[in-house]
């Protein structure tokens, strides 16, 4: 929907769904009305947006954005389907139940999307991504020496479409790999920032949910695990670089880690809240 200036200012009086629809763009007018969209869409979708969460003193914010230990994610998300980012989106502030958070990667139900092999495994550091970007940035390993390339351009040499993102060959893959070596030096300056810090209003052309999607994206398990569901590479390069701190976002969380949050809002257990730590998903509640 294309949204103007003016119709932006009515948002705020607008209520439920159709702020939503108002919001789910930037205005048209470019880098003079985008400042603006910034400051009412991430409210506008912090009230309105739909989530499963049933108690309101236990609610996080579904967009929140924290500050965690790389090496606490060790492993990816078990998808409810590959590929696990297609639908970030509508997932933001979603609970689930059941044993999702402990299915072993291979028995995901797979939908189309990049080959699995070359991006999950039960646990990340294993995995050939992962290894690709620690070998190269570590141990100087040119990157048509690692698994994970020589694997991109098999498939790509096999007619495989939807291989490493946009990448159709083999000039592009190096491509790819020069862009990595340009976040590697910008995070090694500047250590990993969330989106919203590297990218101004005025240069933010998506909508504020597609925005989102672009950060590294963790669900978080039962016991409070983090498990990565997109960011691999920013993930992997920010551990090839010893960072102390990655900027996360969270999608969905088990119905028992809510639990854990409600007997924490409730205060019934104070040796609970000692348990916990300083888990990043509970900053707001201990």
């Amino acid at each position: 929907m294309t949204v103007t200036l003016r119709n932006l200012v009515s948002t705020l009086r607008l209520s439920g769904k159709r702020a939503l629809e108002w919001t789910a763009d930037p205005p048209v007018g470019g880098r003079l009305t985008r400042p603006f969209y910034w400051t009412v869409a991430p409210a506008t979708f912090r009230r309105f947006s739909p989530t499963d969460f049933e108690d309101p003193a236990a609610a996080p914010d579904q967009f929140k954005i924290e500050r965690v230990d790389p090496r606490r994610i060790r492993r990816f998300t078990p998808p409810r389907v590959y590929p696990p980012w297609h639908d970030r989106s509508a997932s933001f502030g979603r609970v689930e139940g059941g044993n999702w958070d402990w299915r072993p990667y291979d028995e995901t139900p797979y939908h189309g999307g990049p080959p699995m092999d070359l991006f999950y495994a039960d646990r990340i550091e294993p995995g050939l991504l992962y290894q690709a970007i620690e070998s190269h940035f570590i141990d100087g390993i040119s990157w048509e020496d690692t698994r994970f390339v020589q694997r991109v351009i098999e498939y790509l040499d096999d007619g495989r479409e939807f291989v490493w993102r946009d990448c159709s060959s083999r000039a592009d893959v190096f491509a790819r790999c020069r862009r990595l070596e340009d976040i590697h030096q910008s995070m090694r300056r500047h250590g990993c920032l969330s989106q919203r810090e590297l990218t101004p209003p005025s240069r933010r052309v998506e909508g504020f949910l597609r925005f989102m999607q672009h950060e590294i994206v963790v669900d978080v398990g039962r016991n409070g695990d983090l498990l990565l569901v997109s960011g691999k590479h920013r993930y992997a390069i920010a551990r090839a670089l010893r960072l102390d701190e990655i900027s996360v976002t969270l999608l969905v969380r088990h119905a028992k880690w809510m639990d854990i949050r409600r007997e924490l809002a409730d205060g019934t257990d104070p040796a609970l809240r000692e348990s916990v730590g300083d888990h990043p998903d509970l900053c707001d509640l201990v």
